[in-house]
């Protein structure tokens, strides 16, 4: 059985050319839509160094948000 953690992460299906700030060479931003989060801090963005980094994140750091941002827009 998954874990809870593993489970949130599965409900966001990353898309890159909606989600990813791609404009810097060296550099990768992850912009949630609405509804989702860090894990770790109430933050809708995260910046990565590398792709992999960015998808690995994507698998177990991102979960719903229900901050009042989000919450107002659903």
């Amino acid at each position: 059985m998954m874990n809870t953690k593993k489970q949130a992460a599965a409900a966001y299906k990353l898309n890159i050319s909606r989600d990813v700030d791609t404009d810097e060479p060296d550099s990768f931003i992850l912009n949630l839509p609405r509804g989702f989060r860090f894990d770790d801090d109430l933050v809708h963005v995260r910046g990565f160094d590398t792709m992999r980094e960015l998808r690995a994140a994507v698998k177990t750091d991102v979960i719903p948000c229900t901050c009042t941002s989000c919450s107002q827009t659903r």
